[in-house]
């Protein structure tokens, strides 16, 4: 078994903290747990992922044992030499230093200390301005003292605090008065703990995408496209199955095709520049469609996910398992009471089957991971 995959969803908050002692609260454990097959939806054939217990593989073989081209695994197995994390850091390292995995197929505590630094929202802030072409918008400062941040007190103007490191819509705060305290004591410990603030202005938001890149040794290719929806808070709910022609003239109802290849091609460059030779997998950048006056213009660098991410995910899941010109969602969903996943899932398997044509899914609910009674968390996909 030469490379293994694992679902650590606690990634981002692991960054912030930076500990190699970090410990994921209960909620981020269960995630882990039940949604522990995802990689095998992206892993390439022939893998290994690491899932949390036998009852998973079982049901993950008795499902889609003809569709999955990847092995089981119940630990990472000597014979691995290289590990397919959801996000590196630094608790993640010392972890699977103890289980036995030889150094080789980690990064190094140098390695983890410069990926850290360009996981932060800093880099964001710097990428912006480099990626900005015509027919685009967008502005990020970042602070690292609260005297700054006063110079941009302003009051029933709405601006966005966001915090070094975070993920999914977390660690970010729409403002309306940068004199209230709560917003003040906020901001200082985020300062604090993290040295810095990011400030930026909130803009009039029609569409949310990003665009997925791989960052290899050689070379940065561009994976494709991600329509994505969020909540009021920014907050990740889903994402749109479509082609990348499906979304591109979906977003060319907005803005021009011309101008989104002058954003690819200024991210192709940038992010060679910043991340190759530090940095080897997948990495989106998300972006946004806003309407400002009569116009819509591009939000080229909204955050960077240096890491798997849904869009991604969901990329190859269309790519891969899905007819050309279908169409469907991609949705995770959280259930607080034990029995409500299962019950959710029984019903969407009733009322949506799968039909399947040898390996492609043509229509029809698809659960990307098991679901038993004690389920919390599912992803799945419901394909028209």
């Amino acid at each position: 078994m030469s490379t293994v995959y694992l679902f650590n969803p606690e990634n981002d908050m692991a960054l912030a903290s930076g500990s190699p002692y970090y410990m994921a609260p209960a909620n981020i454990k269960k995630m882990a747990a039940d949604l522990s097959a995802l990689p095998a939806w992206y892993a390439l054939p022939g893998s290994g992922v690491l899932v949390s217990d036998e009852r998973r593989r079982e049901w993950m073989l008795q499902e889609y044992g003809t569709i999955l081209e990847v092995d089981w695994m119940l630990e990472v197995p000597e014979s691995c030499d290289r590990i397919c994390p959801w996000g590196w850091n630094p608790a993640l390292l010392r972890r699977l230093g103890e289980l036995g995995v030889p150094d080789g197929s980690l990064l190094s505590k140098e390695q983890m200390s410069k990926l850290r630094t360009l996981s932060s929202r800093q880099m964001a802030v710097e990428l912006l301005p480099r990626l900005r072409v015509e027919q685009t918008l967008g502005e990020s400062n970042l602070l690292t003292s609260l005297e700054n941040l006063k110079a941009f007190e302003t009051k029933g103007e709405r601006v966005l605090l966001k915090s070094p490191w975070s993920g999914s819509g977390k660690g970010i705060r729409m403002v309306e008065d940068l004199s209230d305290p709560s917003v003040y004591g906020w901001a200082k410990r985020v300062i604090s703990s993290q040295g810095a603030i990011v400030v930026e202005p909130y803009y009039n938001k029609v569409v949310d995408f990003a665009m997925e890149f791989y960052v290899g040794h050689e070379d940065v290719s561009f994976v494709g496209y991600s329509l994505f929806e969020t909540d009021c808070r920014g907050i990740y709910k889903g994402n749109v199955l479509a082609s990348n022609a499906m979304i591109e003239e979906e977003l060319s109802v907005y803005v021009s095709l011309d101008v989104l290849a002058s954003v690819r091609e200024r991210c192709l460059k940038e992010l060679g520049r910043i991340y190759q030779g530090v940095y080897e997998g997948y990495l989106g950048v998300d972006m946004m469609i806003c309407r400002e006056g009569n116009e819509y213009l591009v939000h080229p660098c909204v955050e960077v996910n240096l890491r798997m991410n849904m869009g991604v995910v969901s990329r190859i899941l269309y790519d891969r398992f899905l007819p050309d010109g279908t169409k469907g969602t991609y949705v995770i969903e959280y259930f607080s009471c034990q029995g409500d996943a299962l019950s959710f899932h029984e019903c969407m398997k009733r009322d949506f089957p799968l039909i399947k044509d040898d390996k492609r899914i043509k229509s029809g609910y698809l659960s990307l991971s098991p679901v038993f009674q004690e389920t919390s968390y599912l992803i799945y996909a419901l394909i028209k």
